[in-house]
């Protein structure tokens, strides 16, 4: 047991170097000069996926200027990542068999994309640079098809894929200037946040094979549990943990961190509560940060899609007093939705009636951002939400409430708006812009 110098500075623990009895370790991770998680160029000075097997660390893609953002087939074989062939390409999608040979690109863009992960066995997801920040888009492998899934400002970006299906990603904080963990279906529609209890900035979260969601949120480590409403923090350790992590073994984390801000990001394992991180990996004078452990792994869940044919959406609120907000009873007698219009201008594009009981029904564009205003007799704000939110072409959606959580269940009754009418109040967005608000 105990550290061991390789060429190049590199040092191994020797303690971690198998998964089980018999099996040796090989993962990969992102060595980089320089790492800025929360900016938009995450690598500002170039980055390297380096393949560590049995001690040893090569370049998994020699020939490219840059690589980074690696995650490892459902069979273990193969590696997709986001990668530069010269200094001054954009970010691509590529592909590797993890046994070396020439890598073959996914899909071919003038912007950046990256973030890839496998979807489903002949689908990937990633994250695309558009005028609003970075979307999410999936492509079918070989065959083009590509669906974009996120239609809210602001940067988008894959984390993980859930063993059910839905994609996990990290986008901008309504209100704020953090980030937090949402999912998405495959095909962009059902989006919420993971938790909805507005603590600090959230990102880089990842399933854990006990199905907890595992994030990193002010260089320190916590997670959401099926059991609990909020983000429990694992133990407090001394140091900084950076972006996105591994496992080992269940329970058992290949990190991102380091002791002290004077000291170069490292990998270091972790079991949470059993001590203080064990230094494992490190490269002199570089960062190193994204591990992956290289493995086979279960393939997600398929999700039969609910985008279908029909312009709009459907959006059904059983109860907008259902709120973590304090709304007071009887005070609301319309909702407003606003739109992001094609130029990234809000727009008020209808209002409905709100029920005695809190309910309304209506359509809403689909594909654009839209998010709702509540408001009282004289057509004041009750309440709004500050962030945006979309649906997809044909999407049916009901919400318990306005602001009430996902973890919350809906009363056992029927919606007095369904019992008056099963039509939605139809909204469009106008031609001309006339009324615009801030964004």
């Amino acid at each position: 047991m105990g550290l061991k110098v390789l060429k190049h500075g590199a040092l191994i623990w020797l303690g971690a170097m198998s998964l089980s009895a018999g099996t040796p370790l090989s993962f990969l991770y992102t060595q980089t000069p320089r790492y800025q998680p929360a900016a938009v160029e995450r690598f500002p000075e170039g980055a390297t996926i380096q393949s560590v097997v049995d001690g040893k660390s090569r370049p998994l893609v020699p020939a490219f200027a840059a690589s980074a953002d690696a995650t490892v087939s459902f069979d273990g074989r193969r590696v997709l990542f986001a990668g530069k062939q010269k200094a001054a390409d954009p970010w691509q999608i590529w592909e590797v068999a993890l046994a070396g040979g020439q890598p073959r690109r996914i899909a071919n863009f003038r912007e950046d994309a990256i973030t890839p992960f496998y979807a489903t066995v002949d689908r990937v997801v990633y994250a695309r640079r558009t005028p609003a920040g970075y979307q999410v888009e999936t492509v079918i492998v070989g065959g083009g098809n590509i669906d974009r899934i996120t239609y809210s400002p602001g940067d988008h970006l894959v984390t993980d894929v859930l063993r059910d299906g839905r994609i996990l990603f990290e986008a901008p904080h309504p209100g704020t200037a953090g980030r937090d963990v949402y999912s998405v279906y495959v095909d962009g529609t059902g989006v919420e946040t993971i938790r909805c209890d507005h603590a600090g900035d959230r990102h880089a979260g990842v399933q854990t094979a006990d199905g907890d969601i595992v994030f990193e949120s002010g260089g320190r480590l916590a997670r959401f549990t099926s059991a609990r409403a909020v983000q429990i923090d694992l133990p407090a350790t001394p140091g900084e943990f950076a972006g996105r992590i591994a496992e080992l073994t269940p329970g058992d984390l290949l990190a991102a961190f380091r002791p002290s801000a004077t000291q170069a990001f490292a990998l270091f394992d972790w079991h949470p509560g059993q001590g203080a991180p064990l230094r494992m990996w490190a490269a002199s004078g570089v960062q190193a940060v994204q591990p992956v452990v290289v493995r086979p792994h279960e393939i997600p869940k398929r999700f039969p899609s609910s985008v279908g044919n029909r312009e709009g959406a459907n959006l059904l609120c059983l109860n907008a007093y259902t709120s973590r907000s304090r709304i007071a009873a009887g005070s609301v007698a319309a909702v407003r939705v606003w739109a992001l219009d094609d130029a990234g201008m809000a727009v008020a594009i209808g209002k409905a009636p709100v029920e005695s009981d809190g309910s309304f029904f209506v359509q809403s564009p689909s594909e654009h951002a839209i998010r709702f205003e509540l408001l009282d007799r004289a057509g004041k704000a009750v309440a709004a939400e500050k962030g945006w939110f979309w649906a997809r072409r044909g999407e049916q959606r009901i919400c318990v409430g306005c602001h009430a959580g996902p973890e919350r269940a809906p009363e056992n009754a029927a919606p007095a708006v369904l019992l008056r009418t099963t039509e939605p109040v139809h909204m469009a967005l106008p031609v001309v812009t006339a009324k615009r608000g801030p964004q």
